[in-house]
């Protein structure tokens, strides 16, 4: 450990753990923020799916209890965190105390864990599945701040559950938060499941860096991690002898076997061209060098490549690459180099020579792929030596389809371009990839056994995200419906509330209360009711809103006054007896609705009379004449404020684009070529992959065509996540594809050995004829 400038060591443990701390905070908040956010939003969607009212309502008012709460629960979650880290302190403080135990507990054992109520298992099941998936998407990491921290701990050894900031810690902390909301058992599941996938699930670049902090305060700098072998594991040695004689050929001939699907010819051409660019190569050499001396430096190379190798590591602040690609491809010629500097090239058969360069030159290939992400080529790239290996014990790696360890490059290089994000990497297949490349650096000496099972790893791996994604792009799709039925419901609850209004002088409370209770009511009828706005607790809504305004709206003159003392005690009657009939659509006040209406029906008696000046005007008189609620068009009062605009689609419309505006109106200036673009994107299946460019500015993304609304217009994109990525009007699109910054992309028919055969042949052949 480093010699630190502080001559406390205890002031300088508790100052570097309280600057760990903060680092803990400041990335978790905007990720806890996150989650809060998108709390209101998941509570809705699960009211609009809710197979009864009850539920319904229950939804709904979770989401208001959550949003009361939001700062008790950040506060008590951050100072959970922060008791972690005091505990932890404690615990380094205790040196030399034999009374006290050196180690601490961040208070969350199994039996800590299991919650008060027995019938709460489902989200102990959730505590316990959240902590697994964490721990596993950063296992190296917190196995290094796992032994780092024990030297804070004068040495003894910490468990998982004793990381300050760990897994553990965190959901612990959020357990204890979130005991304070009064929730039913459906909607504390939600908000735990909630803060899994927008708190926990993001943690891996944390322990990444929480781990480079350790590091760099000289904390075991030289900790290694090494995958070990299961000695259960029975390996079959296959003898490299097999395959001396035909890699040792001059002539460069391949055995032939059924499922070869590049052709030996392809494989003999580059060869051939091979041969002509390295005249010199033309001839045996004397005392060839066997093929066993080559495995044996090719095996000294790979051992040699650190677990930690730098071409993996990212800058933690962009999650870049902190190597270019131009540094990858310099790296795998000095690997060959180092090879070359164990044997003697000069010694070596032609055709060994010739599959070593065809190795480079296949995963320069790779490196020049613009499908795989950087960081994905970063990984891919530690698998060069190894698979020199392979293709001098075996060359008909090159030209067999059924090769396991050919079929395995194929499908890492296809994971990679479909399941890896440089901006997210621990989303998706690339910590598996990372354990993948790890396991044949570490384990493969001579017995290419070892890629059947890895091969059938990553396909279990693929069809996991596979099924996680399907999940996730459907619930993306019916977030993306039921937000639009929803924005839908409050936009014709809002045009219906208002025209009605717009009949009427409607006191101020009186519209409030309507643009409070009655807009939710009529949302809730749209949303559950078939044919909505034909059915009877529709047409029933609006003829007790008109009679609520009929009655309260101020009575000026004495035939007014004389109708409304008529009617006024059966239409109280009728209205409270709607208000029972409509009590299942939203929740309210039915006996404060009630003695609203009758106040201000009171209050309709004593208004003042019409001034005579405003008498004399013809309109004025028709604006007075005795009205029932079916009768007459009237005047809003101008002193009154406006009703509540319920408005998620007023929210959705005032906050367009002008650019997403101006697309929506296009039809008035269409063209032959827009025509075109239409039909283009009509004849487009669900499913079809896009790069996509939304901004000049942005760089292009890839995104697959998932949803198209009818109501709204709009095209809904996901990655391979299955998660939203882009929205965009049909207008936008449209014009998006005629610009040339929205294009269908077309499947790729060849796997990438292949693809990266075939390209080293063209440019060898290009090579040839400028020659010539």
């Amino acid at each position: 450990m480093k010699t630190h400038a502080s001559d406390n060591p205890h002031e300088w443990t508790n100052n570097f753990l309280d600057d760990c701390h903060e680092m803990a905070r400041e990335h978790l908040a905007p990720y806890l923020g996150k989650m809060f956010e998108n709390c209101n939003l998941a509570m809705l969607e699960f009211a609009d799916k809710a197979e009864s009212n009850t539920s319904q309502i229950r939804f709904m008012e979770a989401g208001n209890i959550i949003k009361r709460n939001r700062d008790n629960i950040e506060n008590s979650f951050f100072e959970s965190l922060q008791q972690g880290f005091t505990r932890f302190k404690q615990a380094c403080n205790r040196q030399g105390t034999r009374s006290l135990p050196a180690t601490f507990s961040t208070d969350i054992s199994e039996d800590q864990m299991t919650l008060v109520s027995k019938d709460d298992t489902d989200i102990q099941v959730a505590i316990q599945n959240m902590v697994a998936s964490a721990s596993l998407g950063a296992t190296l990491e917190l196995t290094g701040i796992k032994q780092r921290l024990s030297v804070l701990n004068n040495g003894h050894k910490l468990e998982e559950n004793q990381i300050p900031a760990g897994p553990h810690a965190l959901a612990n902390a959020f357990h204890k938060a979130a005991e304070g909301l009064v929730l039913e058992h459906e909607s504390r599941l939600i908000v735990y499941l909630l803060f899994d996938r927008f708190v926990l699930s993001n943690t891996a670049a944390l322990y990444e860096q929480y781990n480079e902090k350790l590091l760099k305060a000289g904390l075991l700098q030289h900790l290694k991690y090494e995958a070990r072998k299961n000695p259960n594991t029975p390996q079959k040695k296959r003898s490299a002898s097999n395959n001396n004689q035909q890699s040792s050929s001059a002539t460069g001939g391949n055995a032939q076997g059924p499922g070869q699907s590049l052709s030996d010819e392809l494989f003999d051409s580059i060869l051939s061209l091979m041969s002509q660019r390295n005249p010199r190569l033309n001839h045996a050499p004397a005392n060839a060098v066997q093929q066993t001396e080559i495995v044996s430096a090719i095996h000294s190379v790979q051992q040699k490549l650190d677990n930690l190798d730098t071409r993996v590591i990212p800058d933690q602040a962009t999650g870049q690459l902190a190597h270019s690609v131009g540094h990858l491809v310099a790296t795998l010629s000095a690997e060959r180099e180092q090879l070359f500097n164990g044997v003697d090239r000069r010694h070596m058969p032609e055709a060994d020579t010739q599959v070593i360069d065809l190795v480079g030159m296949m995963f320069e290939y790779m490196l020049n792929d613009a499908d795989i992400p950087n960081v994905a080529k970063a990984v891919l790239s530690r698998l060069h030596t190894p698979y020199l290996k392979v293709a001098i014990m075996d060359r008909t790696f090159f030209s067999d389809n059924e090769h396991t360890a050919h079929i395995l490059l194929n499908e890492l290089a296809q994971a990679g371009a479909h399941w890896v994000f440089e901006n997210a990497p621990e989303r998706g297949i690339l910590p598996c990839m990372r354990k993948i490349v790890a396991r044949i650096i570490f384990e493969f000496d001579d017995d290419l056994t070892i890629f059947n099972d890895l091969l059938e790893t990553l396909r279990s791996n693929i069809d996991d995200l596979e099924v996680k994604a399907n999940r996730i792009e459907e619930h993306s799709r019916q977030a993306a419906e039921g937000k639009e039925k929803l924005e839908l419901a409050r936009l014709c609850a809002d045009t219906a509330i208002t025209e009605l209004v717009g009949k009427y002088t409607v006191p101020a409370a009186i519209r409030q209360m309507l643009g409070e209770t009655w807009n939710d009511k009529l949302t809730f009828i749209f949303l559950r009711e078939p044919n909505a706005d034909q059915s009877d607790s529709w047409r029933l809504a609006l003829q007790t809103i008109e009679s609520i305004l009929w009655c309260t709206e101020p009575k000026t003159t004495t035939e007014e006054q004389t109708a409304l003392r008529e009617c006024s005690m059966d239409t109280h009657k009728q209205i409270q007896q709607s208000l029972d009939t409509l009590s299942a659509y939203g929740a309210s006040d039915l006996a404060a609705d009630m003695s609203l209406v009758r106040e201000y029906t009171q209050a309709a008696f004593s208004a003042p009379p019409p001034d005579p000046a405003e008498s004399s005007n013809p309109e004025q008189a028709v604006a007075s004449e005795t009205r029932r609620p079916d009768q007459g068009e009237g005047t809003v009062a101008e002193d009154s404020p406006p009703h509540k605009q319920a408005g998620i689609f007023a929210e959705y419309m005032t906050n367009q684009s002008d650019e997403q505006t101006d697309a929506a109106i296009m039809d008035d200036t269409i063209t032959p070529e827009t025509v075109a673009a239409m039909e283009a994107l009509d004849a487009v299946p669900f499913g079809t992959w896009f790069t996509l460019q939304a901004d000049e500015g942005q760089a292009a993304i890839q995104a697959k065509l998932s949803w198209h609304s009818h109501i709204s217009g709009n095209y809904m994109f996901v990655d391979s996540m299955g998660k939203r990525s882009a929205v965009l009007h049909r207008g936008e699109l449209v014009r998006l594809m005629m610009s040339g910054r929205a294009e269908a992309i077309e499947p790729v028919q060849h796997p990438f050995v292949q693809r990266a055969m075939e390209k080293i042949r063209r440019v060898l052949g290009g090579e040839q004829a400028t020659q010539a």
